[in-house]
């Protein structure tokens, strides 16, 4: 077990390097991100096309030899490693008895140490790693070393740090011919490379970042010598873990230039004397600027030196922990509420929340990617995740997100589905110019979720009024079609008149044109209503919430975002009638709500219990409906507004939600004596997937027919039973996602790929955290505590308990069926756990 050593979340494990797959997070606002193994494995860098260390997966860890190290000569000749990482030491490591690495970590930094041994000499070798606050794109690496024997020792001391310098796409694309473009110089303080072209998806370009390898000892004193290329290091028939040019003496002097080759920052200082019970200190850096020629001065200047690297540190420290207790100012209660549900310290869970609160953050800056199970994607985040991670960042300060909020909306598209390509910028959407069509059913969702829970922590409900454009690109018709006048003369104007409006909507007039964050969010909800299929419920389309359910797109159906939608669209219309007044909507978008809520009117009048056809029938005059909306607004929009009574509208969205709840409750909900569930997917040929009698159920369906208020009392009770008795896992964590489904070649192929997965992995009967939060969420909204706590409850500890999860503090996207935690640091868990948390400090609050 690892142990918290104080009140700021910082915590120690013995023997970390007797665990695999084991790593922590490194990261700045400037940039720089990185993963650490408890023997310095892992990888650095600024995006998917400049890594500074080679591109790790987490099978990468335990495989690859070129990790972080710092070496020392002794005057014999013999090579000790201060991680560990050498082939010598390896083979005298006695893994019974012997000690191994002791990592202590906090908020957020990470040091390793370790006890070298060569004969009666011992000295203890503490690596401190971690990003300066300030926007410096560098990890500051300090090596103390203290000779803890009762004699003078004397070593000459060696960083060695392998240079990657190129793009992702090279390590199995061109390795050796974009190592030609290496150009390696090196200076007064390391070793630079600078390659001439960047080779990418992006083509052949102009390469203008430098990556570098810099240190000084803790008196500020330069490098002696250096080695700038593998071979140096290794010479003839050695490796990063037997550093035969090291044995050699195999240096260079600075002011020296090597080209086509690949490169490392090897930096030798000169030889050091340690008496008993004395220590010493170097401090690497490890980088890349496109303007290093200025860069790395500064950096040496303002870290150069055993105070002032240590000084950095404790900003470091300032900075992460105010942002972890920002995160919880407002759950104030939880902490003791957990540690009594989940047994546990009180001061464990206060640093565990630490933990979770700083998730949120991690997942602004590395997106989705570059962490060594997230080895996909090119970082950033998708749309989902803009708005979800909103839900921990406003429960610090709501107002602080105001920004972020109303330029998320510049993504909606005009027939309510939003652009997939986000930019770096906030508000930054970029079009999709190859026309790759995919829909996430779910996304509007999150849209009045997060909306919501700002106006109420903030009372800011005048940003529901604020103005926000709409993007445009190429698709249209809910992206099952291309506008071809895209780029054309229109209104005796371009549409697309320069390049800062040309994925802009317009009016038919060439205007930009701007609607409300409230007419925004209308739009995602009603065109996804009319979006609806044979059995009564909104597409599925490219997938839902679970991104593996992708493989029923012309036939499938979310009752579980039904459900969702539902719930949204009667809290919207209970925000218009406390509103009043007039409500200034898009004319298309004011006649799409009134004919929809016409035709659920008529729905709900009928009793649509087992009558397919009138289903039927309801569905196709919804999607003609939605056909001639999304005709209308192809290529613009009229530009023309409504001034609607909102409690007319408010109505109008009520028809909406009622026609919705009332049909799932009278079609979806399936019962077996005590226990009882609801339907929460149709599959791509028209079937309904979840059933009882067979065993086949889904959380997701669920838990929204909870939160929506759709299921009753009653039916939550049961559904309580239900997931106790089908889902649940102590073994493995807590509540499963899906039950074993069998005949996974049809589902596979005719719902989505989770079900290739193997069973109690990722999507298909993991423990997936996000979805078991939102169950306990949901219970915990209906007045279900017990029950919610118990989820929760199983969750945190199994999260704490290591030798099950194998995890520092946080809670990872999914616990395999051996209880492991599985894609740490970067899951919309965390979000939801705040808010959890939230919830339960209000009704702490109330009781």
């Amino acid at each position: 077990m690892y142990r918290f050593i104080d009140n700021n979340g910082t915590f120690e494990l013995e023997n970390a390097d007797r665990n695999s797959y084991l790593y922590f997070p490194i990261c700045n606002d400037a940039g720089i991100m990185g993963s650490l193994t408890p023997t310095l494995g892992g990888d650095l860098m600024l995006d998917k096309n400049r890594f500074i260390l080679e591109p790790t997966s987490v099978e990468n860890l335990h495989n690859n030899r070129n990790a972080r190290n710092f070496w020392l000569r002794f005057e014999d000749g013999v090579l000790r490693s201060a991680t560990g990482n050498s082939v010598w030491q390896k083979a005298e490591r006695d893994e019974e008895t012997g000690s191994g690495t002791t990592v202590r970590a906090g908020l957020l930094w990470h040091e390793v140490e370790n006890t070298i041994t060569h004969g009666s000499d011992r000295i203890k070798a503490e690596i401190l790693d971690f990003a300066p606050v300030e926007s410096f794109k560098c990890e500051i690496m300090r090596v103390r070393l203290t000779n803890t024997g009762d004699k003078n020792v004397s070593f000459t001391p060696v960083s060695v740090i392998p240079l990657y310098a190129r793009s992702a796409d090279n390590l199995r694309d061109h390795r050796h011919v974009t190592s030609l473009l290496h150009r390696i110089e090196t200076a007064a303080n390391g070793v630079t490379v600078t390659p001439t072209l960047s080779f990418d998806e992006r083509g052949h370009l102009k390469n203008h970042t430098t990556y570098f390898v810099v240190g000084c000892d803790g008196s500020g004193k330069a490098p002696a010598a250096f080695y700038p290329t593998v071979g140096h290091i290794i010479s003839e028939g050695g490796d990063f873990e037997r550093p035969l040019g090291l044995k050699a003496g195999n240096n260079v002097p600075a002011g020296e230039r090597f080209e086509g080759v690949e490169a490392v920052g090897g930096l030798e200082f000169e030889m050091k004397e340690l008496a008993p019970g004395a220590s010493f200190e170097y401090i690497i850096f490890i980088g890349a600027d496109d303007n290093a020629s200025e860069k790395i001065p500064e950096i040496l200047k303002n870290y150069g030196s055993t105070g002032l690297t240590k000084e950095a540190l404790d900003r470091n420290i300032s900075h992460w922990t105010r942002l972890s207790k920002e995160g919880l100012s407002k759950c104030k209660g939880s902490a003791e509420t957990i540690a009594k549900a989940a047994g546990l310290e009180l001061s464990d869970a206060e640093n565990y929340l630490l933990w979770v609160s700083a998730e949120p953050v991690l997942r602004r800056i590395f997106g989705c990617s570059f962490l060594p199970y997230h080895d996909y994607g090119k970082g950033g985040r998708g749309w989902r995740d803009l708005w979800q991670d909103c839900l921990a960042l406003m429960l610090g300060d709501p107002k602080s997100v105001r920004d972020l909020l109303i330029n998320n909306f510049a993504g909606v598209r005009a027939d309510g589905t939003n652009a997939t390509i986000i930019g770096k910028e906030p508000g930054e959407f970029v079009a999709d110019r190859n026309g790759i069509a995919r829909v996430w059913m779910d996304h509007g969702v999150w849209t009045w979720i997060t909306m919501k829970l700002y106006t109420d922590l903030s009372g800011d409900t005048d940003i529901l009024e604020t103005e926000q454009v709409y993007f445009k690109d190429r698709l249209a018709m809910r992206a099952r079609d291309v506008d071809d006048e895209s780029n054309d003369v229109h209104g005796g104007k371009k549409c697309f008149d320069d390049k800062k409006t040309e994925t802009l909507l317009k009016d038919s007039t060439g205007r930009i044109y701007r609607g409300s964050l409230f007419e925004h969010m209308l739009l995602m909800h009603l065109t996804v209503a009319c979006d609806v299929g044979e059995n009564g419920n909104m597409l599925l389309r490219g997938a839902d919430w679970n991104d593996a359910l992708d493989m029923a797109d012309k036939k499938g159906e979310s009752v579980a975002f039904t459900a969702a939608y539902a719930g949204n669209l009667k809290e919207m219309a209970g925000y218009l009638r406390k509103r009043g007044g007039k409500v200034s909507i898009l004319k298309e978008i004011a006649d799409l709500a009134a004919g929809l809520s016409e035709l659920c009117k008529k729905e709900t009048e009928q009793p649509l219990k087992d009558s397919k056809e009138r289903i039927k029938a309801f569905a196709r005059e919804k999607q003609a409906l939605l056909k001639g909306y999304c005709q209308s607004v192809r290529h613009d929009v009229s530009g023309v507004k409504c001034e609607i009574d909102a409690i007319l509208l408010a109505d109008e969205l009520d028809a909406v939600s009622a026609a919705f709840s009332k049909h799932i409750k009278e079609n979806e909900f399936i019962y077996d004596g005590e226990y009882g569930w609801i339907n929460g997917y149709y599959d791509n040929e028209g079937k309904a997937v979840e059933s009882l009698e067979d065993g086949r159920i889904m959380l997701t369906g669920a838990v929204f027919s909870i939160m929506s208020g759709i299921a009753s009392e009653s039916d939550v009770e049961k559904m309580i039973k239900t997931a106790d008795k089908y889902l649940f896992s102590e073994v493995s964590g807590g509540y499963r996602l899906n039950t074993r489904f069998g005949n996974e070649e049809y589902y596979a192929h005719n719902l989505g790929r989770m079900f290739g997965f193997a069973y109690g992995t990722k999507e298909n009967g993991a423990v997936f955290c996000h979805m078991a939060v939102m169950y306990a969420y949901a219970l915990l909204t209906r007045g279900f505590k017990e029950a919610a706590l118990k989820v929760v409850a199983q969750l945190v500890k199994q999260s704490m308990t290591f030798a099950g999860s194998r995890i520092y503090p946080g809670i990872p996207e999914y616990f395999d069926p051996k209880g492991r935690g599985m894609y740490p640091y970067l899951t919309g868990a965390a979000s939801w756990l705040l808010l959890f948390f939230y919830k339960i400090a209000q009704e702490n609050v109330t009781e």
